[in-house]
């Protein structure tokens, strides 16, 4: 029997569902108005790019140490305490940094240590996600989270930007701290009164997580899903973080280098509306593979270094297949060991942010070897050398793919 699509009715009917989106889509919100904010008010203190992009990474960066030891708590907090306890630990962060008192390298730390915090929230969110819906319903919340993200960085930049000017800094900080408030209130509200996962287990311990990735690593469908995750987006965003060296070597003006800038997440935003919304179950399945094709294929071509509006709309094309993460969602969600959602998720995260933060570290230096087109074709190569290793855990549950 062919399962049918669902839509974001059934999604938002869900108990709990609507006021953990609202609060989330709060957060984001404040989160892009706030990194953007911070790093001009770094600038504006120092009169420093290197100052401003340390200010911008702090808010990145410590993740992935909070990644190695924290997301097992998510397991063990309920999500009603845990979710509304983040967003007031943002909001204060904010506030600190609206402020001004605490300097440049005392604002750094503040960033920095709610960056530290923030895997063990986002982790917290992921596993309320899978409990508050099943089926395909899931999926579609899911990717409801991902489509949310991608606004946030289309309209970040404008909407912050008009912030930052009406307003400066200090004032847009507040604002931050102000959404992160709101969303601590709707959390607390709206979401239902849920035991933690592991509530009553044995004490916490730091290894605690470490241990919870051996075991989800252990099991061979899930160390191939990660892998068919991690490694074409780490290779993808290499290519795109060459899209501005692309554009500054085909000497193209502003709206050109701003529109190959953002046609990545415009295209990876319709490739989750459009097989989100429209492709069944099963269909979304057998799009895996085909989909994972569509991420390196139009990367090819960059080697022959087209003119910049032609580079963006193959770098669009090539952001649409990202979608194609998913058709395995509902696999990888079964297949975690009971007990271990905290850490099966945190571990996903964890390797999605590393695979972003390795991926442009290996491509800038090819790009500065070769050219930045050479180098995203390369990118884009390795993205399909990638698919036909992974093609088996790529097909659709049941089938077989010969070696």
């Amino acid at each position: 029997m062919t399962e049918a699509r669902t839509t974001y009715r059934a999604v938002f009917a869900s108990r709990g569902y609507p006021a953990l989106y609202a609060g989330a889509t709060l957060s984001m919100a404040a989160a892009s108005l706030q990194v953007l904010a911070f790093s001009v008010a770094v600038y504006d203190t120092t009169r420093s790019p290197a100052w401003s992009s340390i200010a911008f990474a702090a808010g990145f960066l410590p993740q992935v140490l909070g990644g190695a030891v924290l997301p097992s708590l998510a397991d063990r907090v309920p999500p009603r305490v845990l979710l509304p306890l983040g967003a007031v630990m943002r909001m204060v962060a904010a506030a600190f940094l609206a402020s001004g008192a605490l300097g440049l390298g005392g604002g750094l730390a503040v960033v920095a240590a709610a960056a530290l915090l923030q895997p063990l929230f986002s982790t917290g969110q992921s596993v309320l996600v899978s409990r508050l819906l099943d089926g395909d319903r899931y999926v579609l919340g899911r990717s409801l989270f991902t489509i949310t993200s991608m606004t946030s960085q289309l309209a970040g930049i404008a909407v912050g930007g008009a912030t930052l000017q009406a307003l400066g800094p200090a004032p847009a900080l507040l604002i931050a701290a102000g959404l992160q408030a709101a969303s601590a209130v709707v959390l607390a509200i709206g979401l239902p009164s849920l035991p933690g996962e592991r509530e009553g287990a044995d004490r916490w311990h730091p290894a605690e997580t470490l241990r919870g990735y051996r075991a989800v690593l252990r099991i061979p469908l899930l160390r191939d899903l990660l892998l068919l995750w991690w490694v074409p987006l780490g290779l993808f965003v290499g290519a795109e973080s060459l899209a501005v060296a692309y554009a500054g070597a085909q000497h193209a003006g502003g709206l050109l280098t701003a529109l190959t800038i953002g046609a990545p997440p415009a295209g990876a935003l319709a490739g989750e509306l459009l097989v989100g919304r429209l492709a069944r179950p099963a269909t979304r399945e057998r799009l895996v593979l085909p989909l994972l094709l569509l991420v390196g294929l139009p990367l090819l071509p960059l080697a022959f270094s087209p003119a910049t509006p032609v580079a963006a709309l193959l770098l669009l094309v090539s952001s649409t297949g990202l979608a194609y993460e998913l058709g395995k969602q509902r696999d990888y969600r079964d297949a975690l060991p009971a007990g271990r959602q905290g850490v099966g998720f945190g571990l996903l995260s964890v390797g999605m942010m590393t695979a972003q933060g390795v991926g442009p570290l290996l491509a800038g230096p090819l790009g500065a070897l070769l050219s930045p087109g050479a180098a995203m074709a390369a990118c884009g190569a390795l993205v399909l050398v990638a698919a036909a290793l992974l093609r088996g855990v790529a097909a659709p549950a049941g089938d077989t793919v010969g070696a």
